[in-house]
């Protein structure tokens, strides 16, 4: 039996969200012809997703969630139509295990077969299956180690590694979480890279950049770093940029000599705090350094600034369970979110002020209208489970208005799961609390996959759906633009 049998078998023998994960094999292009409710004339444009495709290379399984291939897909809405397209990208890492039929280069939690001497001083490699952005005339898909992947936005064919005139190279990393400033238009984005071995054993540094839409300088800082860290995601403001170094610890001579994965390497110190850097935008330097908490920090909601005050929703948990479930899609009985706090930073003294939001709710994949990044903004959406026993993926999309406390929400259906809904802006609308969040919901009843667009003040509200003819697995994250790309005629 091959591991997609072995995997099927597992499935099949779990709770009803588990085949949500199993891959989809077949590269997808058509206009969609299932409908319920109304698709809405005034949303317009497209829906990127990307995600591991798959969890397996052949006759072998990938160990993590994290290590299966990207495949990015883009949904189109124009006229009250919907049109889906489907693409692997075509990483090395891809080409190689697809040609060879078996896993040939090692993961975050994935071990070359043969030991040590195999995995010995092997870099990780890059799935590209992370997140997804256009921006600049660029459509890229993203991971933490590594560069990203350029696609072409009409047909997700690869096009290479996109290395921004030379500010990466095969050894310098970009994050997944790049954020487009929404007055200037450029995008803010960083990464972990080694910065040499010293005394104390090996270096590490954040290095911050400030990337043009189209053409220029690319402006750029690094701060040193003690060790190893966990930063997946910041928060962006109009003048800075936050960085949350949650409580995470990585032992790296364990990966560095073939032994242990990086996901086995890893360990959540509960006496370590948090440690927050402030990076300012204008300068391009460290402006506050601070201490949270120890916590683990995996996503931010929208930031903005106030007086003196730096203000922030982000997730937050105190252990790292929602990092173990991760190595073991098909037996996890719960996928685990986390609290919701706010952040207060006065970005003049340091002093940082931490309250949670009081709603009960365990969710993750904070999101916001997007033209508002970095502005004053009240409303937080995320995905949540209705109750916080509830087994499986998430099930509830939720409007959470973060000065008064008041929820809305929406549950996504009996056997169905979610992962991030993104907002859309309703066409021609000033209100930028008008619009939409478009979901991809795995039907685990039917094993298909559908759209569902809920209206975005009350997501209880289902405007319409689009409904798959596959299902689409599991994915992490999305962008949406009012661009049309996609064959509707």
């Amino acid at each position: 039996m091959n591991a997609e049998a072995k995997l099927l078998s597992v499935a099949q023998g779990r709770e009803d969200f588990h085949r949500g994960f199993l891959a989809l094999q077949e590269e997808h292009a058509y206009e969609v012809k299932q409908f319920r409710g109304v698709i809405p004339l005034d949303l317009e444009g497209t829906l990127f997703r990307n995600g591991p495709g798959s969890m397996n290379a052949g006759s072998e399984a990938y160990g993590h969630w994290f290590d299966g291939p990207g495949m990015v897909s883009a949904i189109t809405f124009q006229s009250g139509k919907v049109h889906f397209r489907n693409r692997y990208v075509r990483t090395p890492k891809f080409v190689s295990d697809q040609r060879q039929g078996h896993i040939t280069q090692r993961g975050f939690g994935t071990q070359i077969k043969g030991g040590p001497l195999r995995n010995l001083f092997r870099p990780i490699s890059n799935p590209a299956n992370t997140g997804v952005s256009w921006h600049g005339g660029k459509l890229c898909a993203f991971y933490e180690g590594g560069q990203p992947f350029r696609l072409c936005p009409s047909t997700l064919e690869t096009l290479g590694p996109e290395l921004y005139d030379g500010l990466l190279n095969s050894r310098k990393t970009l994050s997944a979480h790049g954020k487009i400033h929404s007055r200037t238009g450029r995008q803010i984005n960083f990464g972990v890279n080694l910065a040499g071995i010293g005394l104390s054993g090996i270096r590490c540094a954040l290095d911050v950049h400030d990337l043009p839409s189209r053409g220029g300088p690319v402006r750029s800082c690094r701060v040193p770093l003690p060790y190893f860290p966990f930063i997946h995601d910041f928060a962006l403001s109009e003048n800075y940029g936050l960085f949350l170094v949650s409580s995470i610890r990585f032992g790296l001579s364990g990966p560095l000599m073939g032994l242990r994965t990086l996901s086995e390497s890893m360990s959540f110190d509960g006496n370590k705090p948090v440690r927050g850097l402030l990076i300012d935008l204008r300068t391009m330097s460290l402006a506050k350094e601070f201490e949270l908490p120890p916590a683990l920090v995996v996503h931010f909601g929208n930031a903005f600034e106030r007086d003196q005050e730096f203000i922030v929703d982000f997730f937050q948990s105190d252990n790292s369970e929602g990092f173990d479930w991760l190595c073991d899609v098909f037996n996890v009985e719960q996928v685990t979110g986390a609290g919701l706090v706010r952040l207060r930073l006065n970005t003049k003294t340091g002093r940082a002020l931490l309250s949670p939001h009081h709603n009960g709710l365990i969710g993750e994949f904070p999101a916001w209208n997007p033209r508002q990044t970095g502005k004053r903004t009240d409303r937080c959406y995320f995905v949540a489970h209705s109750q916080p026993d509830n087994k499986g993926f998430f099930n509830t999309v939720v409007c959470l208005d973060t000065e008064t406390g008041n929820i809305k929400s929406g549950n996504v259906g009996e056997h169905c799961h979610t992962s991030e809904a993104l907002f859309a802006p309703r066409r021609g609308a000033s209100d930028p609390h008008s619009g939409y969040l478009l979901a991809v919901v795995y039907n685990a009843l039917h094993h298909r996959s559908e759209i569902q667009i809920r209206d975005a003040e009350n997501p209880a509200i289902e405007v319409g759906a689009a409904v798959l003819n596959h299902h689409v697995p599991f994915g992490f994250h999305g962008h949406f633009t009012t661009d049309l790309f996609g064959a509707i005629h």
